[in-house]
């Protein structure tokens, strides 16, 4: 009984770290959207991805050579760890990038939000995740809510083409469903961090060869830029760590409740630094789309609140005994 009741109170810590460890990924990452529209001023998105992957890869390889050295890659699972990294880093922020290039941070960051219907539909499909039906719907509503956002769009001086923009974000949205769908599977037989390191030293990779396929010159210049780009390199990394943590010790579908706070740091960072703003049509689509969101994950909420009421419990441990206080 004992280890029963300290096995649980393991466990409930676990999953608290994996929920603080989401939110804080969601506030860095939704800042991260308004850093790569402020870098996307001086470099071109190739040279931009490079230099954040290069920087990030600077942090995993250590671990890659020391911690990492002696996993052995199965050969069943070569075109699984392909197929991820192809989708992410390198498609989706390949998207990504360009996309803001295009659209301003807070659309690009609304589209982001649908993020979680794709990877819950993902998980019924590939992970045999029970969902109930009020998820389709949800869906449907976020679809066209989305299609709203793009088509209610007015071009900007750092909007230039927001339909475009908001169309390449969506298919980057698809491309890290499919990559982290992946990484859950691989999550069985691999550590979060090392998939992790995987991804980022294959991004640098794949964005090096690309920044020079395209002819753009290589130069940093010693300015605020510079240390939005370490930003941008350090939050890749603490991102990919603690998303991947986080979908080990959770499920897929659970994961992704939190990415719906995303969209509202990314709106928040871009109208108080970008003074980004949003048609009355593109506020109503909002609307939508996160009505899609919470009709998605009615039942997800309930819980959620189930546990914002079980933290009120705390348990301690002392000295091989435990005891519960309210």
């Amino acid at each position: 009984m004992l280890r029963t009741l300290t096995d649980n109170g393991n466990i409930k810590r676990r999953e608290m770290f994996a929920y603080i460890s989401l939110f804080f990924c969601m506030i860095t990452y939704g800042a991260s959207f308004l850093a790569m529209k402020v870098v996307l001023f001086e470099y071109s998105p190739a040279t931009m991805m490079m230099f954040r992957m290069v920087i990030s890869s600077t942090v995993f390889i250590p671990f890659m050579a020391t911690v990492y050295r002696n996993i052995r890659i199965r050969k069943s699972d070569i075109g699984l760890l392909m197929l991820m990294t192809i989708c992410e880093p390198c498609l989706y922020f390949l998207f990504e990038a360009n996309a803001l290039s295009f659209t301003t941070s807070s659309q690009a960051g609304i589209v982001y939000s649908m993020l979680p219907l794709f990877i819950t539909l993902g998980a019924i499909i590939v992970l045999r995740e029970k969902v109930p039906l009020a998820a389709f719907g949800g869906f449907l509503i976020a679809i066209v809510g989305s299609i709203m956002l793009s088509c209610g769009s007015t071009a900007t001086e750092i909007a230039p083409r927001p339909l475009l923009g908001n169309t390449l974000e969506f298919l980057a949205v698809i491309m890290t469903t499919v990559s982290i769908i992946t990484t859950k599977y691989l999550m069985d037989r691999y550590p979060p961090f090392f998939l992790a390191g995987f991804q980022t030293v294959s991004g640098a990779v794949f964005f090096t060869i690309l920044n020079f396929a395209q002819g753009n010159e290589v130069h940093l210049s010693f300015n605020m830029t510079l240390f939005v780009i370490i930003y941008l390199g350090l939050v890749t990394v603490s991102d990919y760590a603690l998303y991947n943590f986080a979908m080990c010790t959770l499920s897929a579908s659970k994961a992704s409740a939190f990415l719906y706070l995303q969209p509202v740091f990314a709106i928040f960072f871009g109208v108080v630094f970008l003074n980004e703003f949003l048609t009355p049509i593109q506020i109503f689509a909002v609307f939508l789309i996160f009505a899609g969101l919470i009709l998605s994950q009615k039942k997800m909420l309930v819980k959620a609140r189930r546990i914002a009421r079980g933290l009120k419990q705390s348990i301690r441990i002392d000295k091989g005994s435990i005891k519960v206080y309210k």
